[in-house]
Parts: structure tokens; C-alpha cells; sequence
């Protein structure tokens, strides 16, 4: 090892380290490790004057530097050729500097990098870099910049394109996959250990932890012994991700691992060696890879979603997750773009926040809310997301995934706005206050007092047992009188929660079994209260961790109870969401939630002369849907339409409540039937 590289301290800015070199060659380089592919004997005694890396991973840029007097227009050319070699050997990327101006040129053709046919001139100082005295803006611009040309510039190639969206799906999974057969922890412990390490590396990729609270400060802690990283993550990084993002009134913040960390978050000695290798292959994929910085849409959508996938994850996590298809199908049918300031969108049983979230991706206006003015983060429009929980550890967890996960979305504000000051503005303001954990046996059920809400979206739970404690809980805080009876599960106290909660004119999409569209007393109850404007069909296994068949149904509160709807009703029949409807959830070229979506953005437009131009597609009007003795849509297409659409009789579950509605029906029909014959 060259004298450089032992007493050469790199200096860290972003992702990336500057080594300021000397009499080191490319062949110490190599040995060293700094250099892993191969070299001829030519290219090992080359000697660059500094080096950009990445910790434990490669070189990405050779830097050269010169004085003003060498850097002229006619001697420019003989250098570019003289150190286009070193650089080519060992990365994609050649710096050449006086610090005062700077050129970015491909090694392999030894021509300039160009962003939109303009040569790149940005300048990278490395006195500047050398002594820490970057700007926020000046780091993520350089490491911006390194990593696309890193990707770009190739032998064929001088034109940097935007930075590859990435798709850490594969690396998650590896990494949760690895933590499960190591600790035998229930899988869901093991994706919340997964997401805190994701979250740390996220936000050290997006520049918010920086220096001694960056992840590579953990990476370099690696060398000093196999407990030295995790006992430096536990009792100086964690803490500081939590000053950042202090928790909201219902104590959640964004992390809560339990296995690197015990529940006093202490660090814990005997998985050191485990975290350790988490650490690596997150860096390795970086080397590999790129910065999280810009993470592939899917995979924020699908970030929790593909760890159901794992067989004994399915069941135990299942109940808090809509399919992403479903959901983005909801926003989009919703008019959440129609609303103003004062709004209020509310998920009453959100999970991990999908409904939200969407709501946020889908929507510029509502999206731009979060940003900051004169400092302060105040959105216009007033998102809230409730789940039930109580003041165990595995409760808190859905609500921290969900605030975790609106780091994700609204990442690109991080990166604008990465001041502490923004920063916990935006967990007050933003994420603290949107979604919260209600630490009650009933949850949202509770709440009978909101201000109305103009939009709700939500999947709520359904469930028979335990519906009669529910209620008994209910008529104890004396709150009888604003869920009245009229259905059996929790969806039916569900709905009644939703309706009372809705503005007049406000409106609500809901995912409900189908025992519900057959209760003529919860049927009667909606229809008293609301306008029933559309009721999509769903196929089974829509869910993870059920068969029972269930339907979208959406909503308008009427401004007055009892008012005679006279519009129709859009009516659909889906029998493909995109993805596999087994435990695999594999993307699927048919979705006919996209067809059924432009339908309804036409039927909205004009309901009167609204014709439908597929057969998965009807409209009722609504002396014709009144007539309806339940609401189960799909049994309005014929076994001849139903197979002209490839749709096969399909199996499905009920729960008993709904079993007894069904046979109620059947009777009266059967009883109507029995009538008209006789007369």
C-alpha cells in the first residue's frame, strides 16, 4: 500500500469521498481494492491526483488537477489524451480542474459529457471538497452529476441522461429474506427492520443525514470491529434520525425496528455480525446501482405489498394492504383534483396510508400542499389517516410504515428544503399530522364528533366476530345513537361512520364485502342518506388473505336525507386487476380497472347521455338499480355474457351474517315467485 493511502484521510461529501493523492498508482489502487477490475502493465503504473469513490464500493471518477496556465483551449486536447487512459481504466468519468473551471469528459471517447448537447461545466473544486465546505446544493448537484455519468458515459455514449429511476425491489427482498433466516423473527418484524435501514439509507442518499450521521460514516465503522457499526448506528445515528423527526402526539415516528435494537432501543451485540451485512449489500447495491434518490414509482407503491408475498407473511399483514391497482383506480375515480383549499380527504382505517398516499401521487394540487411558505408548512387541504392501536409495540407499526412511507413520496421536498427546520415542520405538519395511531379498543369508531370530511377513501375492516364487544364497547362510551343497527359486521359500523362523516355533496369510494350489498336494512340506510353513483365488481382473491368476494362502491352524500335520486348508476364487472391473484401477485397485461376508470371519468361528464362501449360496462337508471333486491352487481350479466367475456364462474366466501341475508333474499324472491304463479 502506497504512503497516500495510509495516511490519507478521504473527505466524505454526499455518497461519495474525494482522495487526494500523489505517488499512488492504479496498480496500489487494485490492491488496495479501490480498483477491482483488471489492469495491463501500462495502466498500473499511472498516477492520478485524486480519486472520487464510493465507501467499499469502486472508483467513480479519476480527478486531475492543473493549473490555470495548463488549462488553456490549445494544451487542453494532449491532456484529455494523456489522462483519458488512467481514468478509463478504472471508472466512466474523467475530472480535469483548476478549480476554477472544470471539464467532465468521457474517458472512453475523450470527448466532453454533455447534458442536452451543452458540454458540462460544472465546477468541482477540490480544495472546496477537500476541506467540507460544500453547500447542501453544490454536494447533491456534484453527486448528481457523477452518478449519471457513472451510468451514462460509455465508449459509444457522451449524453447524460436523467438519473436512472431505480427499482430496490430485489435488494429489499434479499435483504428481508436474509434477516428472516437468520433472527427465525416473524416476517413482519423482519420488514420493519428492513424499512428503518431503507429509511436511513434514503435519507442519507437524499443529503438530510450527512457526516458523522451519514450512512457512510456506518460503512466505514465496519473496519474498526464487527461491533463497532451497529453500536455507533444504535446510540449516535438513531437518535439523531428521531431529533429530526420527532414523534407526533400518538408517539410514532418513522422507525421502530426491534432486532438490531431491543425495545428500549439499546443497541443488540448479537446481531452485530447481521446488520453488518445488511449494511454491505445496501452499499453494494449502490455501487452497483446508483443512489436511492430516485426510486422507481412501483416500488414506493409496492413496498410493503411484495413482502406479502412471502407465504407466512401473508396472513398476519394481509389485513392492512388494498392491492396498489385498487387504489390508484379509487384516487383516480374520486375527483380529488376538483378540490380547493379547506378540503378535507380522510382514510378512517387507513393501514399503512395507501389511500393517502395515492392520493398525494395522483394529485399536483394536493401534492404541492406540503411545500413550504415563509418557512412554515401549513397544507391548505387537510388529509387524515386513523388506525386503531393501543400502547403495544406491534401496534404502533402500520402508522410508522405509513409515515415512513411518505418520506418516499414526498422525497424530492427533502431534498429542496433539508434544513432541520424544514424538516421537522414537514413531520409536524405533514406526516404527524395526516396519520395517526388511536390508542382505543374502538379506534376511529370513537370519533363521532369530526368535522365532515369532502372526500373518504377506504377499505375498512370486515369482520362478524368480535363485532358484538365492538358494540357493547360502543353503547359503554355512550355512543349508541350515532351507529344504529342496522347491519352486522364492522363494515356496516363502517359505513355508518362514513356517511355521518361526509359534507353534504362530499363524496366516499369504499371497498365492501359482499354480505353488505345484500343487507336491505344497511342498503335502505345509504340510499336514505346518499346518492349512489357507481358499484364496481370485483374479482375474488382481489386481497391477499382472502376469497370473500368484495366491491367498490361509491358514494355522494345527499344535502337532503330522503331525497329521491334520479341519476343512474355506473355498473362494473372486473375480472382482472393487473396482478396475479395468488400468493405471487406477479404484473398481469390485463387490468380492466383502467377501462372501467375512463368509463367513469365519461359517465361523471354526463350521466344522462352516457352510453357504455364495453361489455364489462352498464348503466342503470335508477328506477331500474331501485328495483335491485341486493346490490351484487355481477349477477347482472348473463352466463352467456359473463363467458362471451372469459369470466368463469368464480368461488367465493360469505360470513354468516351475510349467508342469512342471501337465504332471506332467496326466500322472498322465492315467495314472490310462488304469488305471481298462483295468481
Amino acid at each position: 500500500m502506497s504512503e497516500d493511502l495510509v495516511q490519507a484521510s478521504a473527505r466524505p461529501f454526499g455518497r461519495f469521498a474525494y482522495l487526494r493523492l500523489g505517488s499512488t498508482t492504479l496498480l496500489h489502487l487494485r490492491k488496495s481494492k479501490y480498483i477491482r477490475t483488471p489492469l495491463t502493465k501500462a495502466e498500473e503504473t499511472r498516477k492520478p491526483d485524486g480519486i472520487v469513490i464510493l465507501p467499499r464500493g469502486g472508483v467513480k471518477a479519476v480527478v486531475e488537477v492543473k493549473t490555470p496556465q495548463e488549462l488553456t483551449a490549445k494544451k487542453l486536447p494532449a491532456i484529455i489524451e494523456k489522462y483519458s487512459p488512467i481514468a478509463a481504466a478504472c471508472c466512466n468519468l474523467l475530472i480535469i480542474t483548476d478549480g476554477r473551471k472544470s471539464f467532465w469528459i468521457n474517458p472512453h471517447t475523450k470527448e466532453n459529457a454533455q447534458i442536452n448537447g451543452k458540454d458540462v461545466r460544472e465546477i468541482f473544486n477540490p480544495v472546496v471538497v477537500s476541506e467540507g465546505e460544500l453547500s447542501n446544493e453544490q454536494t447533491a448537484t456534484l453527486v448528481d452529476l457523477i452518478d449519471r455519468c457513472d451510468q451514462h458515459l460509455n465508449g459509444l455514449n457522451n449524453a447524460l441522461e436523467a438519473a436512472a429511476i431505480l427499482d430496490p425491489s430485489p435488494l429489499a427482498r434479499s435483504v428481508w429474506q436474509k434477516i428472516w433466516i437468520s433472527t427465525g423473527k416473524e416476517p413482519e418484524k423482519c420488514l420493519y427492520n428492513v424499512v428503518e435501514i431503507f429509511v436511513f439509507k434514503f435519507l442519507s442518499d437524499l443529503g438530510v443525514l450527512t457526516g458523522t450521521y451519514s450512512f457512510k460514516s456506518v460503512v466505514d465503522k465496519i473496519s474498526e470491529g464487527p461491533e463497532v457499526p451497529l453500536d455507533f448506528y444504535g446510540r449516535t445515528i438513531r437518535p439523531r434520525i428521531r431529533a429530526l423527526f420527532p414523534a407526533g402526539e400518538d408517539r410514532t415516528t418513522i422507525i421502530n425496528g426491534t432486532i438490531f435494537v431491543n425495545e428500549q432501543g439499546d443497541p443488540n451485540p448479537s446481531q452485530a455480525s447481521l446488520f453488518n451485512e445488511v449494511i454491505e449489500a445496501f452499499q453494494q447495491f449502490d455501487d452497483e446501482h446508483g443512489s436511492m434518490r430516485n426510486i422507481e414509482r412501483e416500488f414506493k407503491t409496492r413496498l410493503y405489498e411484495s413482502f406479502l408475498r412471502q407465504s407466512a407473511g401473508v396472513k398476519s399483514l394481509g389485513q392492512y394492504f388494498t392491492p396498489r391497482n385498487v387504489v390508484q383506480a379509487m384516487v383516480r375515480m374520486s375527483q380529488a383534483e376538483r378540490l380547493g383549499p379547506g378540503a378535507r380527504i380522510c382514510d378512517p382505517f387507513c393501514g399503512v396510508g395507501g389511500f393517502i398516499l395515492e392520493t398525494i401521487a395522483e394529485v399536483e394540487s394536493i401534492r404541492s400542499v406540503f411545500e413550504p411558505v415563509n418557512g412554515k408548512v401549513r397544507p391548505s387541504i387537510q388529509l387524515r389517516g386513523y388506525d386503531k392501536g393501543s400502547d403495544e409495540k406491534e401496534d404502533e407499526r402500520t402508522i410508522i410504515l405509513a409515515k415512513a412511507n411518505m418520506l418516499i413520496y414526498l422525497s424530492e421536498l427533502l431534498t429542496k428544503y433539508n434544513t432541520d427546520a424544514y424538516l421537522k415542520e414537514f413531520s409536524e405538519h405533514a406526516f404527524n399530522d395526516v396519520f395517526k395511531l388511536l390508542r382505543t379498543n374502538l379506534g376511529t369508531f370513537k370519533l363521532v364528533k369530526e368535522e365532515p370530511y369532502d372526500l373518504i377513501l377506504t377499505n375498512p375492516p370486515y369482520v362478524t366476530s368480535g363485532v358484538t364487544s365492538i358494540r357493547n364497547a360502543i353503547e359503554a362510551e355512550g355512543l349508541t345513537d350515532a351507529y344504529p343497527a342496522v347491519g352486522k359486521g364492522t363494515e356496516s359500523l363502517a359505513i355508518t361512520w362514513i356517511v355521518s362523516h361526509l359534507k353534504p355533496g362530499g363524496r366516499a369510494l369504499v371497498v365492501v364485502p359482499d354480505g353488505l350489498l345484500v343487507s336491505r336494512p344497511m342498503l335502505d340506510y345509504i340510499q336514505a342518506e346518499c346518492v349512489v353513483e357507481a358499484i364496481t365488481s370485483l374479482p375474488s382473491r382481489t386481497f391477499f388473505s382472502t376469497v370473500k368476494k368484495t366491491y367498490i362502491i361509491e358514494l355522494t352524500k345527499k344535502r337532503t336525507s330522503g331525497e329521491e335520486q334520479k341519476t343512474p348508476v355506473l355498473v362494473s364487472l372486473i375480472s382482472e386487476i393487473g396482478e396475479s391473484r395468488d400468493a405471487r401477485r406477479l404484473s398481469l397485461e390485463q387490468n380492466d380497472l383502467t377501462e372501467m376508470v375512463e368509463a367513469h371519468g365519461f359517465f361523471q361528464a354526463n350521466k344522462a347521455r352516457f352510453k357504455p362501449t364495453s361489455p364489462r360496462i352498464k348503466v342503470l337508471s335508477w328506477a331500474q338499480f331501485s328495483e335491485l333486491r341486493n346490490w351484487q352487481v355481477d349477477r347482472l350479466w348473463t352466463r352467456e355474457e359473463r363467458e362471451a367475456l372469459g369470466i368463469e364462474e368464480e368461488r367465493s366466501e360469505i360470513d354468516e351474517a351475510g349467508f342469512r341475508e342471501l337465504v332471506g333474499t332467496t326466500i322472498r324472491e322465492l315467495q314472490g315467485f310462488l304469488e305471481v304463479t298462483d295468481d
